[in-house]
């Protein structure tokens, strides 16, 4: 039904936006350490939100503004705050 009628914007959305941004995702990652990665897609509702704002004329309602708000000050204390200590593995090697 939607695949028959709408071919081509399925491939555009599929092969160009998804396959692009894994692609960006993927060679940029290399350059950040794991903890500050996960930070960075955990804001990803937010700013997915933002951008639907913007472009779109989207509200959030109050749970979802209570959620954003949740991500946002969690994303902020792990910037903040340094949580990246020493690692398990590296603490394993150290007391043995």
């Amino acid at each position: 039904s939607t695949i028959i009628a709408h071919p081509l914007p399925l491939i555009y959305l599929s092969g160009v936006t998804t396959a692009l941004a894994t692609l960006l995702q993927s060679k940029a990652q290399k350059d950040v350490s794991a903890e500050r990665a996960s930070v960075i897609y955990a804001m990803d509702p937010v700013y997915g939100a933002i951008f639907a704002n913007i472009l779109l004329g989207e509200t959030l309602g109050g749970l979802g503004l209570v959620g954003a708000s949740l991500i946002v000050v969690a994303a902020a204390t792990n910037a903040v705050l340094d949580f990246g200590g020493v690692s398990g593995e590296d603490a394993a090697v150290g007391s043995g």
